[in-house]
């Protein structure tokens, strides 16, 4: 009898860690993600509303049991960290930079416009714009780099479009070129008592969920797979409507 007890307690200590590991949770899968402010795809400062991009992200995440650790950092440092870090993503991001090559584009989920801003009037054409004394952009931003590549000469750089804001609103700059959907969240969020006059689109801007060329492959499937999703089920234009509304049909 004493030896089949012994037995008995040999085989609930054997068995019973087992049992406990298999009750164990198991803990989702944890992605790098860093943004830069620039409403409203990424807006830092608001937990509740954190921009499109980041809604976007974030859901595709949860339908895939994943989680996101998010980091808010300047433009030019955010895109260093997609470009350097180990296996980062960046909610939102533009083509038409020089490190373009560098950058996995995971997949494609909105368009936008890039249009000349001024509180003076509308600039509608390249030609008009030519004519202004200064124009500001961010720097490292598709902005820049398009009017580089145009030949401006009368172009001015900040680091945020907040900045870029100020510079427009105080008479610092005549213009300025950003998508029309930042311009007016930016312009709104710090309150400006001028109105905001928008020119003519200059470009069509697709908008790319991005990361490092490190991400694993299976990873880059799993988001595109679940924006495809969220494309065709309505959720991208529901999450968008957050932000932009009576944006459908655009």
């Amino acid at each position: 009898m004493k030896a089949l007890a012994l037995m008995g307690l040999l085989m609930v200590l054997v068995v019973a860690p087992v049992h406990l590991r298999a009750e164990q949770p198991v803990q989702p899968p944890i992605d790098r993600v860093v943004a830069a402010h620039y409403p409203p795809l990424m807006i830092e400062g608001n937990a509740d509303r954190q921009g499109y991009a980041v809604d976007v992200l974030r859901e595709a995440a949860r339908r895939a049991d994943r989680q996101i650790e998010l980091q808010f950092l300047p433009f030019q440092r955010a895109v260093h960290e997609v470009l350097t870090g180990e296996a980062t993503l960046m909610p939102a991001l533009f083509k038409g930079k020089a490190h373009d090559a560098q950058i996995l584009w995971v997949t494609e989920f909105h368009r936008t416009s890039l249009n000349f801003a001024s509180v003076s009037g509308p600039v509608n054409t390249l030609d008009d714009a030519r004519a202004l004394s200064s124009i500001v952009v961010e720097r490292g931003t598709t902005s820049e780099n398009v009017l580089d590549q145009l030949g401006f000469g009368n172009v001015h750089s900040t680091t945020s479009p907040d900045a870029s804001a100020n510079m427009l609103a105080s008479g610092r700059a005549d213009a300025w070129l950003l998508t029309e959907d930042m311009m007016r969240m930016t312009w709104g969020m710090l309150d400006m008592e001028n109105p905001l006059f928008i020119g003519e689109t200059i470009r069509d801007i697709p908008v790319f969920l991005v990361a490092s060329p490190t991400l694993p492959d299976d990873t880059r499937r799993t988001y595109m797979a679940q924006i495809n999703e969220m494309r065709a089920d309505g959720t991208l234009e529901r999450l968008l409507q957050r932000y932009i509304p009576n944006s459908a049909g655009r």
